[in-house]
């Protein structure tokens, strides 16, 4: 049972799939991330937003599954 599901998860059809919610996920947490003007770099000690680096890892995750799936033969 373990291995069909392993399958499964390696087929074209779901890892396309999960780069595609991935990647609207990541459009998503980059367009509530705020916008960040140059005074609240200035004043703030953190200059990044935490949704804005997750939106990213979403979209580069996403990126490297959908060239996965390109790539693989099966």
């Amino acid at each position: 049972m373990a291995e069909s599901i392993e399958e499964l998860l390696k087929s074209k059809p779901i890892t396309g799939g999960f780069a595609v919610i991935a990647f609207i996920g990541g459009v998503i947490f980059l367009s509530y991330s705020y916008s960040i003007t140059g005074n609240v770099v200035l004043n703030n000690k953190y200059s990044f937003n935490l949704l804005s680096l997750i939106g990213l890892l979403l979209v580069v995750c996403s990126g490297i599954l959908s060239l996965y799936s390109i790539k693989k033969k099966k």
